[in-house]
């Protein structure tokens, strides 16, 4: 009697064991999926460092503050457009803006997008290695769709300036509605805009462009560019309602141990 009973408990939970079993789902491991995150994580590893490869440790830290006082000061925008330029040419405008766009892309969060309006001497297009055929001035003279001037750099898309006859009537095209509308159809469609334009005070279309952007960044060649046209500069910017954010001084030399700086 009492192996029939040790028989009918055993069945029993062998019955309770089977139906446990039933109740629990098997876990699926999903290895393409496992690898195809890693495949993401590290293409974006790679690509960043391409970003930063040939930074100068010092110029890269000074354009991560630039960041972050960038950000600090456009936290309450969604999107943000910023006109890089300068009082007069050659203060290093372009690299510091070509630069300034690698930092900004660095994590792949940002949807960024850079523009060369500076169609007297554009330069971006030899910065980043592209061509320079077709370009802004084509969609301001509506002979080109914004969509079809768009050129990856490396994961920043790029417009350049194009080529033009007449620099002249690049003014009457920058203040015009069409050049509203670019810069609000850029602005609803990537984070950052970020637009060099001609040194302000040789060329009267950057004060007008810089009036259709979030803010303006001055860029000033340290000990070249006098303190008098520096002021005259930004006065062109407000002038014309633009709004300031700041300059970056460019090339500064230390005389003593840049540490030092940082505590005065």
């Amino acid at each position: 009697m009492s192996k029939i009973y040790d028989a009918l408990r055993k069945a029993e939970r062998d019955r309770q064991g089977q139906r446990k079993n039933d109740r629990i789902k098997p876990r699926r491991t999903v290895k393409t999926n496992r690898k195809a995150k890693t495949d993401v994580d590290l293409s974006h590893k790679e690509r960043d460092s391409r970003f930063l490869e040939g930074l100068e440790e010092n110029f890269r830290r000074s354009l991560l503050a630039l960041r972050n006082a960038v950000e600090a000061e456009t936290r309450d925008l969604e999107m943000c457009t910023i006109v890089f330029t300068s009082a007069v040419k050659g203060e290093g405008k372009t690299t510091v803006i070509s630069t300034f766009s690698r930092i900004l892309a660095v994590g792949g969060s940002q949807r960024l997008c850079i523009v060369d309006c500076s169609v007297r001497n554009p330069g971006l297009n030899r910065l980043f290695g592209t061509e320079n055929k077709r370009g802004i001035i084509d969609y301001l003279e509506g002979k080109a769709d914004l969509q079809s001037l768009i050129q990856d750099v490396g994961g920043i898309d790029f417009i350049p300036a194009g080529v033009t006859t007449n620099i002249d009537i690049s003014i009457s095209l920058v203040n015009s509605e069409r050049m509203a509308q670019l810069i609000r159809q850029l602005s609803e469609t990537y984070d950052y805009v970020l637009i060099d334009t001609p040194a302000i005070l040789e060329a009267p279309e950057t004060s007008i462009i810089s009036s259709y952007a979030d803010g303006v960044i001055l860029i000033v060649h340290t000990g070249k560019t006098r303190r008098e046209v520096v002021k005259r500069a930004i006065l062109m910017v407000e002038k014309l309602d633009g709004r300031f954010l700041g300059t970056v001084m460019n090339r500064k030399k230390y005389y003593i141990p840049e540490f030092i700086y940082r505590r005065v």
